[in-house]
């Protein structure tokens, strides 16, 4: 049995903006979760897998459906300045994140130097590619809703 939509347009958007900011909250606070759990000295599978599998899948649906859709981002570009710029800065967060673990657990800052140094360059390099095969992705997918809609515009 279909049923009726009781709200009207401008709750309907009141509520998509609702959806919207617990979604993030969600997302940020599984995130948040993993870290601390993370920092605690608990990153064991058994403490944190439940909460990683649901952020990856949480993840990799909000990527490929904004790809499909042609989305991309309110604001950034999906260019290699910004995938530079926004890969370097999960490096820096990762990588201070483990230099803070890693001093606060060995006490030696030369091995936890090292750690943020690790950490930093292959996050950056990691979120970089990723980053490029999507935006790469979209771009492709983009083009093409554009000339399916051309298409439809112009009867070609």
């Amino acid at each position: 049995m279909k049923r009726k939509n009781n709200i009207d347009e401008m709750q309907e958007q009141k509520l998509l903006k609702i959806e919207s900011r617990g979604f993030w909250l969600a997302y940020w606070g599984l995130v948040a979760a993993i870290f601390i759990q993370t920092a605690m000295g608990n990153s064991g599978f058994q403490y944190i897998g439940g909460e990683s599998i649901i952020l990856i899948i949480i993840s990799l649906y909000t990527v490929v459906d904004c790809i499909r859709n042609g989305i991309w981002d309110r604001k950034l570009k999906p260019d290699f300045k910004t995938n530079l710029l926004l890969s370097l800065a999960a490096g820096l967060a990762v990588g201070i994140f483990w230099f803070i673990v890693s001093y606060h657990r060995y006490h030696a800052l030369a091995g936890s130097f090292a750690t943020f140094a690790m950490m930093f360059i292959m996050v950056s390099v990691l979120v970089f590619v990723a980053l490029s095969i999507t935006s790469g992705l979209y771009k492709h997918k983009k083009n093409k809703i554009d000339k399916e809609t051309d298409e439809e515009e112009f009867g070609e």
